[in-house]
Parts: structure tokens; C-alpha cells; sequence
């Protein structure tokens, strides 16, 4: 049985809103959606599984519709999905009269049920959430029946602030697999269970790759084995960039070393800008400027003003700052933290040094 596991499609997110690009990331949230469907059709697969927050916030009765029109380009695959934390069911939601195509389950009970899924000799348990957040262990009770075939669970929760989630246990109650949603990030978590992540990344601390799990089940020896295989499928993704400015550079130099390193990683992606290092001018960066070089979310300024610690170590050395630099510089530690513990340690004594009219020597870049 070939499947494929997402969750948290967030349909109807608008990430960077406000950016210019913003329209573009909510159109492209839905265009990967179609994406996974294409694939399913492409890969033959019997079984898509949705582990919540299909949407982003509770789902209108138009995105429904939109989104089931995408489900009716199946030729083969079943759909069977939840509802999550952010589009859980609420008194007024639209999923609860929602009439879906023949080959979609909407698992809509409020308590933990199985579903024979058939085609696939397949029983699907799970729920869907009727409340943003809970502390009661839904998934605690979950257990395979005791009957042939495959036996999945599909659950949301177990991160953060989340659902509880034994791992330890689900892994001992003998599921072929474990589906789950609610963490944006892909990861395998037991025994046959994982976390597919978000087809699409939402903010700037969702960085890496993100997609869905391609997986199969197959019997051998007899018993289940199963394959899977992490699919990146994101249009874009949210990289750090860390651009290291040294006293030689001037305003031209950090806009072609930023653009370099723009075009190196791709124009196309979401970039939090790093400015570190020592910069010679006692004027910090233009942040707006660098922010007009791309897709930049963030520019986050952790340069430092340069003194040359050469001649100044050698012009104190017989008071506390010279005895302090020789000491740092001789210290076992990573070059950056011994830069900076230089910098903000000399400029704490030259404060305290001017505060007392002492004769300590102040040399600039």
C-alpha cells in the first residue's frame, strides 16, 4: 500500500502579510496543496493522509468547495483527514455538514474511532479536535484492533503546547504506522512515527526543507515492513543568512557581499538577515537598504564597533585593560565569543576609566 502523509497545509494563510509578496505566498500554499495531489496521481498512491490543520483558521464554505474540486482529480487515492488545532470543529463549522466526494473520509468524532478504508485493507483511527487546545490525552487509549490488514493512527498534537503524546506508548501498541501533524517541522519521533512537517514554511523560523512523507507498506516474511522517504516539495524556503562585515568594508561592499550570497542561495527564497563582525564606522549599516535587496524578512544588526586590540593591549599593558585583553586572547574559546567579550569588555573599561579620569589609552580603527 503506497501513501503519502502531510499535514498543516494551513490553506488560507497569508505569511508575510503585509510584504509585497504576501498575495503571492497564499496563492502558492494553495498551489502546493494541487502539487500533492498531482503526485498522488503521478505515484499511484492508494492512500493521502491529512494529520489537521488542513486549514489555517476555520475553513468557509467556499475553501471547502475549493478545496474538494482538488480531491476530485484523484484517479485512485483515498483522502482521509482531521481537523486540528487551528481549523478545529466548532459549533458554526462549515465541516459539519460538508458533503465530500465519494473518495474522501472526513473524520469529524470527538472521540478517538476507527475507519475501514476500503480498496486498501486499510483501518484508519483517530478524531478531529473540537477545541484550539487541550491538555487530555486523546490518543492515550489507542490501540489496533486485533484483525488483518494495515492499521494506522492519524493524530495532531505532541508539540508544544499540543496534545499529549506518548510517543514511548504509541510505539509499543503495535500500529504498521503512526501519522502525525501539528509539528511544522519533518521528523521521525518512534517506532514507525513521524511528523511529516508543513508542505509550505509560514514564518521566518521554519527554515529547511519542508514537504510530505512518501511511504509504503509491504508485507514480507510475514510481517509488515514499511519504506519512507521525506519528499521537499516547498516553493520557497526561509534561510538565516550571516554576513560577516570586517573595518575594510563600506556601505557597496555589504550590498554586494548580501547580493552574492542572495543570488548563491536563491533569489527566490525568504532571507533573516545576520550582520556580524567589526565594522570601522561609528555609523551602524542602513537596514532599510539592505531590506530592498530581496526577500528579506528581517535584518538583525550584531556588528560591533572596531578598535585596533593590537595597539591597544600593547598601550595598556601595564593597567586592568591590558591585563583583561591578554587574558581573553590566551582564553580557550571560540574566536567570535572572544571577539565580542574583548569588545564589550574594553568598552566597559573605557567607560569606567573615563567615569574616573583614568589614563587609559583609546585607540579606534
Amino acid at each position: 500500500m503506497r501513501f503519502i502523509h502531510c499535514s498543516d497545509l494551513h490553506l488560507g494563510a497569508t505569511p508575510e502579510l503585509g510584504r509585497p509578496w504576501a498575495e503571492a505566498r497564499k496563492n502558492e500554499i494553495w498551489e502546493t496543496a494541487g502539487k500533492i495531489i498531482s503526485d498522488c496521481n503521478r505515484d499511484s498512491i492508494d492512500l493521502l493522509m491529512i494529520a489537521g490543520d488542513v486549514f489555517n483558521k476555520q475553513p468557509a464554505y467556499s475553501e471547502l468547495k475549493r478545496l474538494n474540486e482538488l480531491f476530485k482529480t484523484l484517479t485512485k487515492t483515498k483522502v482521509v483527514m482531521m481537523a486540528g488545532t487551528n481549523d478545529y470543529i466548532s459549533p458554526r463549522s462549515s465541516y459539519t455538514n460538508f458533503r465530500w466526494n465519494d473518495n474522501v473520509l472526513m473524520l469529524t468524532d470527538m472521540e478517538l474511532s476507527e475507519k475501514y478504508i476500503y480498496g486498501t485493507d486499510t483501518t484508519i483511527y483517530g478524531l478531529s479536535l473540537y477545541d484550539r487546545e487541550t491538555s487530555t490525552p486523546l490518543y492515550r487509549e489507542a490501540y489496533p484492533k486485533q484483525s488483518s490488514g494495515l492499521h494506522i493512527l492519524l493524530a495532531h498534537g505532541g508539540e508544544d503546547s499540543g496534545i499529549p503524546i506518548d510517543v514511548k506508548r504509541l510505539s509499543e501498541a503495535g500500529f504498521d504506522y503512526v501519522a502525525l501533524g501539528h509539528s511544522h517541522s519533518y521528523k521521525k519521533v518512534g517506532e514507525r512515527i513521524f511528523y511529516s512537517g508543513s508542505p509550505e514554511p509560514l514564518d521566518k523560523t521554519e527554515t529547511g526543507e519542508h514537504g510530505y512523507i512518501h511511504g509504503e507498506i509491504l508485507m514480507a516474511n510475514g510481517e509488515y515492513t514499511v519504506k519512507t522517504e521525506f519528499v521537499p516539495i516547498a516553493k520557497r524556503k526561509y534561510i538565516d543568512l550571516r554576513i560577516r562585515i570586517t573595518p575594510d568594508d563600506n556601505r557597496q561592499s555589504l550590498i554586494q557581499k548580501l547580493t552574492k550570497r542572495i543570488l548563491s542561495e536563491g533569489a527566490g527564497n525568504l532571507y533573516r538577515v545576520y550582520l556580524e563582525g567589526v565594522r570601522r564606522s561609528e555609523e551602524r549599516p542602513n537596514l532599510a537598504e539592505i531590506s530592498e535587496k530581496g526577500m528579506i524578512t528581517e535584518v538583525i544588526d550584531n556588528t560591533i564597533l572596531g578598535y585596533d586590540f593590537g595597539e591597544l593591549e600593547k598601550q595598556n599593558e601595564n593597567n586592568i585593560i591590558g591585563l583583561f585583553m591578554k587574558s581573553i586572547r590566551e582564553a580557550d574559546a571560540d574566536e567570535y565569543i572572544k571577539e565580542r567579550a574583548l569588545y564589550y569588555g574594553v568598552e566597559a573599561l573605557l567607560f569606567a576609566s573615563d567615569e574616573n579620569e583614568g589614563a587609559i589609552h583609546f585607540i579606534q580603527r
